[in-house]
C-alpha cells in the first residue's frame, strides 16, 4: 500500500505525544512493507512569515493554497492509496483533506484531541471537564471566560472551529478516535458513527534489551511526565505532595515551570524537558508513574510506553483512562480532584513492593494485549481499507 502520512507541529517540531505517534506510526508502515512519503510542517514557520503573509494566514483556516498545490503534486508524482494526518492546526489547514479527495485518495484523520467538538479542543472549562458544546452549542465558548483567558483567543478558537468543521466532516473518510469514550463523545459532538473507528496509540519498543521481560530495579520513588500545565493537573500533583513521604521526580517543560520549581518540595526532583531515549530510561527505573491530568486527554503515550515498561500507573479516573490503566490490574485509579484518594494511592503503591510487582506484570499483560505494533498495523490496514473503499465509491 502508499501511504502519505501527514502531520502540522505545534512547535518547531516537538517532541509531544502527537509527534509521537506520528513518527512511530511512520516507521511501523515502512517496517510493514508500505511505501511511505510525509508531509511535515511546523507552526514555527508562521513566526517567519512577512506581515502580509501572517495576515493572509489567519484569514485561511480553513484552506491554504500553497498546502493544496503542495498535497495535489505530491499525489500525482506519488500515487498514493490513502492519506492519513495526525494534525492540521494551523499551517496544513483542511485543504490537504480537499486535495486528497480531488485527487480520489481515501484519507484518515485520527482524533488526538477534541478540536471538532469543542473549539478549545479540550472539553474543559478552568480545571474542570466541560461539555456544554456537546449539550448545547459551540458559541457558548464566546461568553465562558473559563475555556481560554481572553475573549479575543475564545474568538479565535471559535472561528477556527467554524472555518475546519464542515470542510473535514465532507471531506475525510475515516476519523480515528484513540478509545471508546472518545468515539462517544465525537458521536455526540456530531461525527458520523459509521466513519469513525477505534485505534488506540501503540508503543514501538525501542530495543529488546530496554524492554526485557524483567524491569530494572528501581532506583527512583514516583515519576510525572508531561507539560506542566494547569490541564495536566501539575497544581493538584505538587499541594497533594506536601502529605506524601516519597521521591518524585517531574519531567517536561510549560507555562507552569517557574511555578513548580518555586513550589516543588525537597522530595521532588524537577529535571525540566529531557530526550525521549532519556525519559523511557527514567521512567523504567521508577516505582510508578503518576497521572492526575484534570482533562480528558486522547491517548496519552506516557501511559502506553508505562504499560509497555511494566510501571505501574496512578492516574485520575477521566475520559478513557480506564481502558489503559485498569484499576487494580496494572495501575491504580483515583477520583478527579480528591486528594486524600490520591494520597492512599500512593502510598499505598511506594510501601507495597509485592502490589508493585503484580501491578507490573499486569501492566506489560495490558500491553502485550492491546498496545503492540504487530496489533496496531493491523487496525491501521484495516482503517485505510475502509477509507480507500468509502473514497472509491464517491468517484
Amino acid at each position: 500500500m502508499r501511504v502519505v502520512v501527514a502531520h502540522n507541529f505545534y512547535g518547531s517540531h516537538a517532541t509531544g505525544g502527537e509527534s509521537v505517534v506520528f513518527h512511530q506510526e511512520v516507521e511501523l508502515l515502512r517496517r510493514a512493507g508500505h511505501a511511505v512519503e510525509t508531509i511535515e510542517c511546523e507552526n514555527a514557520e508562521i513566526e517567519r512569515y512577512s506581515l502580509g503573509k501572517k495576515f493572509i494566514s489567519t484569514l485561511n483556516f480553513g484552506f491554504s493554497r500553497e498546502i493544496y498545490d503542495l498535497s495535489i503534486n505530491l499525489f500525482r508524482r506519488f500515487q498514493p492509496d490513502v492519506l492519513h494526518v495526525h494534525n492540521y492546526k494551523y499551517v496544513l489547514t483542511p485543504a490537504i483533506f480537499q486535495a486528497a479527495r480531488d485527487s480520489g485518495v481515501g484519507s484518515v484523520l485520527s482524533l488526538h484531541n477534541y478540536r471538532l467538538i469543542c473549539p478549545g479542543g479540550q472539553l474543559r472549562r478552568g480545571e474542570i471537564p466541560c461539555e456544554e458544546c456537546l449539550n448545547h452549542s459551540a458559541t457558548r465558548v464566546l461568553w465562558r471566560s473559563g475555556c481560554a483567558s481572553s475573549f479575543s483567543t475564545r474568538a479565535l478558537q471559535y472561528a477556527f472551529y467554524l472555518e475546519t468543521r464542515k470542510s473535514i466532516l465532507e471531506n475525510v473518510d475515516v476519523f480515528v478516535a484513540l478509545t471508546e469514550y472518545a468515539k462517544k463523545l465525537f458521536i455526540r459532538g456530531g461525527l458520523p458513527r459509521q466513519r469513525i473507528v477505534v485505534k488506540p496509540n501503540f508503543f514501538l519498543e525501542p530495543t529488546s534489551s530496554q524492554l526485557g521481560s524483567k524491569r530494572v530495579q528501581p532506583k527512583l520513588g514516583a515519576i510525572f511526565i508531561g507539560r506542566l500545565s494547569e490541564e495536566k493537573g501539575v497544581r493538584f500533583l505538587l499541594e497533594a505532595w506536601h502529605e506524601v513521604d516519597c521521591p518524585l521526580t517531574i519531567i517536561g517543560d510549560g507555562p507552569m515551570k517557574d511555578w513548580v520549581r518555586l513550589n516543588a518540595t525537597p522530595n521532588v526532583t524537577v529535571l525540566g524537558e529531557k530526550s525521549h531515549s532519556e525519559t523511557l530510561e527514567l521512567l523504567q527505573k521508577s516505582e510508578f508513574l503518576v497521572f492526575p491530568s484534570v482533562w480528558y486527554e486522547g491517548m496519552p503515550m506516557t501511559l502506553v510506553e508505562a504499560c509497555a515498561m511494566g510501571v505501574p500507573v496512578i492516574a485520575s479516573n477521566l475520559g478513557g483512562r480506564g481502558e489503559i490503566v485498569k484499576d487494580n490490574l496494572s495501575g491504580l485509579l483515583f477520583d478527579l480532584g480528591e486528594r486524600h484518594s490520591f494520597i492512599s494511592a500512593v502510598e499505598k503503591l511506594h510501601n507495597n513492593s509485592d502490589l508493585r510487582d503484580r501491578l507490573s506484570c499486569g501492566a506489560r499483560r495490558v500491553y502485550k494485549e492491546n498496545f503492540t505494533p504487530e496489533k496496531n498495523v493491523e487496525l491501521l490496514n484495516s482503517i485505510y481499507r475502509q477509507a480507500i473503499e468509502s473514497r472509491a465509491n464517491m468517484l
